[in-house]
């Protein structure tokens, strides 16, 4: 099995460690594709979320209370969230002699479903989710909510990040726009 805390990653001068420019590189994005065990293949779903750090990264999710996800949950809490930015450059200037950019987040983690039982951290996980999203905040639990949603919460125990190119300060975590080609 890998140790995702000790392995060398390819490019290893590409590799962000810093929880600022992490938490800065999840702000520009909001969708995670979160791996689950399944058999024989992982079973892969793309969510929105929303996230919050304190001594570890805990991100915040919706889903029905019923299904694949749910069930894989319960059996395996163990999850990955794949989570980047891209942008493509073909067709315009080359930045730092690359055609394309990007920042990524790998987290490995383990799931916990959030019932409408738990109010408290329900409204919390579903808060969270929608200030990610530049929604207002939920500040009551809902029919809706109480009958069709859960909240899944993962905490992060492993996270790994990169981009396209070295990157040293918060200035430089948003991609540089990109400049069209000048014609010749």
């Amino acid at each position: 099995m890998t140790d995702h805390t000790n392995f060398e990653m390819h490019k290893e001068a590409r590799r962000i460690t810093d929880k600022e420019m992490i938490s800065a590189i999840l702000k520009h994005c909001h969708v995670a594709t979160v791996v689950m065990h399944d058999e024989p293949y992982p079973y892969a779903v793309s969510m929105n979320y929303g996230f919050c750090w304190e001594e570890k990264p805990i991100f915040y999710f919706h889903m029905a209370q019923t299904g694949l996800k749910l069930s894989l949950l319960q059996k395996n809490p163990k999850v990955m969230l794949s989570i980047h930015d891209w942008l493509d450059r073909a067709g315009y200037q080359p930045y730092r002699k690359e055609n394309h950019d990007y920042r990524s987040v790998n987290v490995f983690g383990t799931a916990r479903i959030i019932t409408p039982e738990d109010e408290e951290t329900f409204l919390k996980g579903m808060s969270v989710l929608q200030q990610n999203n530049y929604r207002p905040p939920v500040k009551q639990l809902t029919t809706r909510m109480r009958d069709r949603l859960f909240v899944l919460e993962v905490t992060g125990e492993i996270i790994t990040a990169k981009s396209q190119y070295p990157i040293s300060t918060l200035e430089e975590v948003p991609m540089p726009e990109n400049v069209p080609n000048t014609p010749k």
